[in-house]
């Protein structure tokens, strides 16, 4: 099925992270896979059918499919700076994680250096934005506690999107937007209605007698 599929995918990311072209058969041993030959025929047409898997139809291998072409720290960089300039914001570190094997040892050194930042959405993804340190000025104490007392509780993730439409800037894609909650109208108890109208009338009637 499709989890299996997904499980497979990251077997060749976890077996072959310099993304090797692997055929079926290897595969199935690198991630010690007992099939039959109908499993293995179903295995290659779901790896074909994986938008995380590419396939080399000259070879007929298959090799992992990262979100992003980064090989190295200098590619990560280009890519972050690439999407700042550009005003696509910043990239998932989940992504990046599929695509460097020492991710978290390049990503500590662009810190070091000042060049990278990291924000955690209310989802728990962490996503990485390029630094730009010559925009960065020294701002005064007062001002910053005037920024801090700002409340922004009000304002939905969809009106800060398209606010960010609105001047130009795009947001990441895959962005989570939350549903406005609708408010359920009460049911009419129409039972006690028509048994209080029952009542009324009845007193009208010998009102009226």
């Amino acid at each position: 099925d499709e989890a299996e599929g997904e499980e497979v995918s990251s077997g060749i990311n976890a077996e072959y992270g310099e993304r090797k072209p692997i055929s079926v058969e290897d595969l199935i041993k690198a991630v010690r896979l007992d099939l039959d030959p109908h499993e293995k025929m179903w295995l290659a047409n779901a790896l074909k059918e994986n938008v995380k898997v590419e396939y080399d139809r000259e070879r007929d291998k298959f090799a992992f499919k990262p979100a992003y072409p980064i090989h190295n720290k200098v590619d990560l960089l280009t890519i972050l700076r690439d999407h700042y300039e550009t005003g696509m914001g910043g990239i998932l570190e989940s992504d990046v994680k599929e695509c460097l094997m020492r991710h978290e040892e390049i990503m500590t050194e662009i810190k070091e250096e000042g060049l990278l930042r990291t924000i955690r959405r209310s989802d728990k993804q962490n996503v990485l934005f390029y630094r730009d340190t010559s925009v960065e000025a020294p701002m005064e104490a007062q001002f910053q506690e005037m920024w801090n007392s700002v409340s922004v509780r009000e304002i939905s993730e969809q009106d800060i999107e398209n606010y960010l439409r609105r001047v130009g800037i795009s947001t990441m894609e895959g962005f989570n937007k939350k549903k406005a909650a609708t408010k359920k109208k009460p049911a009419k108890r129409r039972r006690n209605v028509r048994m209080l109208n029952s009542h009324l009338d009845s007193k009208m009637l010998k009102e009226f007698d």
